[in-house]
């Protein structure tokens, strides 16, 4: 295989004009699919096809057993009914014709009981005796019987025996196939010494069967012996091959063998047709590739021009550079696949800038709140000290608070933190609403140990919890639960409150960062999902569900990266 396409890329290289190898290439490339197309094709349909033909040959041998079997077996009920009756009954059958009337009361009745056993299959039954008496069956001829070659050759036997073949000891004979079973008495029961059994049945449903099936698949259907003699076949001028396929099973009567015989070539005469077939078509489309490779080699010459020159004046520094796409082919792939290249970097850089912009416009907005920090921790420490001296413990507690939670708000010159001072900030928060809503609300706080060293933006929980008293609560009344956890090496936050809850008409501004109408403030939830997808990227950032009179649940999603791997300012 790697010789052919070396062979294949050689004489690609060496043809000497763009349509000579667009034509050399389009041939090569249409007949190794159709080839190898067409091959396993045929390889598919002819095993799929064999082995359909050979399961139906093999239904047809199971079927002749079946009926065969079923046969045999109806066969051996009717000889035990004769012999029970025989245990039974104190008939005595002679050589000779009943002399007294009671004898011939009891030969009736056993005639009559004979009868009434024979149906549809079973053609007659009767008892032989040593003389060649018939007792049971007045369509046999004495005579017949007594010059029968068949018969003289089944009453030879000292145990059950069977044969198909066409009896000739009838009075009218009707030249039909018939399976024959004779059974020799050996005890006396009532009859002669050495008489015996007679049980013809009608083959005609194995006939048909065989009948049918050889016309359906035109194979050679038959019944052997023991010794491989034929016993039962349609005709006789079948010719048995060494490459026939064969198939069979063994009866359960007497040794014999139901046999198929399939011809070989007409076993494999689908494959042949499949085969004919496929080598068509793979001609023909091999053919109509070489027509298409010549009609349009000429038309691909230009879209090639084309192309080249996009691409010198791409490798120039022109990247806002086009060529037009005028087919669905491969040219027209490549013509596509390289103004997709160019929008790409196009969007590239618009999307650097973009985002260039996004961290411009958020240190701006800082910017725009930030005041004087000096002036205002130095007002509020001279607040804290006058407060002290007036001896007002709750105030200086209070401002104690303030000037944490604004020390975390002011301090631009750290983006990221540690969990364990957000969580710090945050809680001087909760304490500040404390001083203002008293006992009014609970808040709870759940987080792993080993999870405080772990980086998160400045100021994101802050926001959040105030949010809750802004919004949320009525007066200050509710409950608070924050827990954080870690879950395949992402961080997670999870507030969540009791309150007001949402709407649904106010969710669908919330979901989309934009502000909801007539309603104060509602930016501070996008600003800090914002800051987290600037930091992380856009999988990462908040989500928020509501229920109107149920609470609010806001979760927070941020890649875990420790103290020690701080990441820059944005």
């Amino acid at each position: 295989m790697k010789r052919i396409f070396e062979r294949m890329i050689t004489r690609i290289r060496k043809a000497g004009t763009v349509r000579t190898k667009l034509m050399l290439a389009f041939f090569i490339v249409a007949t190794l699919p159709v080839g190898a197309l067409g091959y396993f094709s045929f390889h598919q349909s002819s095993k799929v096809v064999n082995s359909q033909f050979g399961s139906y040959v093999q239904y047809a041998v199971d079927q002749l057993k079946l009926h065969v079997d079923s046969n045999f077996k109806q066969m051996d009920y009717i000889i035990g009914n004769i012999l029970s009756y025989l245990i039974s009954s104190s008939i005595i059958v002679g050589d000779e014709v009943p002399n007294t009337y009671e004898q011939y009361v009891e030969e009736r009745d056993f005639q009559n009981y004979i009868a009434s056993l024979e149906s549809t299959n079973i053609f007659k039954v009767a008892v032989i005796t040593p003389s060649g008496r018939v007792v049971g069956n007045n369509y046999i001829n004495p005579e017949s019987l007594s010059a029968s070659a068949s018969w003289a050759d089944m009453s030879h036997y000292f145990n059950k025996h069977v044969v198909i073949h066409k009896p000739d000891y009838y009075s009218t004979p009707d030249n039909e196939y018939m399976i024959s079973m004779v059974v020799p008495l050996n005890k006396s029961f009532g009859l002669p010494e050495g008489s015996r059994l007679l049980i013809d049945m009608k083959a005609d449903t194995v006939l048909g069967l065989i009948k049918s099936f050889e016309l359906d698949t035109k194979s050679h259907l038959q019944i052997t012996d023991a010794s491989g003699n034929v016993l039962l076949q349609t005709t006789s001028v079948y010719e048995s091959q060494e490459d026939d396929k064969i198939w069979s099973r063994d009866l359960d009567t007497e040794g014999w063998v139901a046999e198929a015989r399939v011809p070989r070539d007409t076993f494999y005469e689908s494959s042949s047709v499949i085969l004919r077939y496929s080598v068509i078509f793979s001609m023909l489309a091999v053919l109509l590739g070489v027509m298409m490779a010549s009609l349009y080699s000429i038309r691909f010459t230009m879209p090639i021009k084309k192309l080249a020159h996009s691409m010198r004046r791409f490798g120039e520094g022109d990247l806002l550079i086009r060529t037009p796409v005028k087919s669905a082919d491969e040219l027209g792939f490549l013509s596509e696949s390289f103004n997709k290249m160019t929008e790409q970097l196009v969007e590239l850089v618009h999307e650097i800038s973009r985002t260039e912009k996004l961290k411009s416009d958020a240190e701006l907005k800082t910017l725009h709140y930030q005041i004087n920090p000096h002036l205002l921790f130095n007002t509020l420490n001279s607040i804290q000290w006058k407060a002290k001296l007036a001896k007002q413990p709750e105030i200086q507690k209070m401002l104690q608070h303030l000037i944490v939670v604004l020390d975390g708000s002011l301090n631009f010159k750290q983006t990221l933190l540690s969990l364990r001072k957000e969580l710090e900030i945050a809680k001087h928060f909760i304490e500040i609403q404390r001083f203002r809503f008293d006992d009014s609300f609970t808040f709870q706080l759940e987080v792993q140990p080993e999870l405080e060293d772990c980086l998160i933006p400045r100021m994101v929980l802050q926001p959040l919890l105030e949010n809750i008293f802004f919004h949320g609560f009525q007066d200050g009344q509710g409950n608070i639960w924050m827990n954080i956890f870690e879950e395949k090496n992402t961080l997670y936050m999870i507030l969540e409150d009791d309150g007001v809850g949402v709407t649904q008409e106010h969710m669908k501004y919330i979901g989309t960062g934009q502000k909801v109408p007539g309603k104060r403030g509602g930016l501070g939830l996008r600003n800090v999902d914002e800051r987290l997808k600037l930091h992380y990227g856009d999988t990462y950032g908040l989500s928020i569900e509501s229920i109107r009179n149920q609470g609010t649940k806001v979760t927070l999603r941020w890649p875990k990266t420790m103290e020690t791997h701080s990441l820059s300012k944005y």
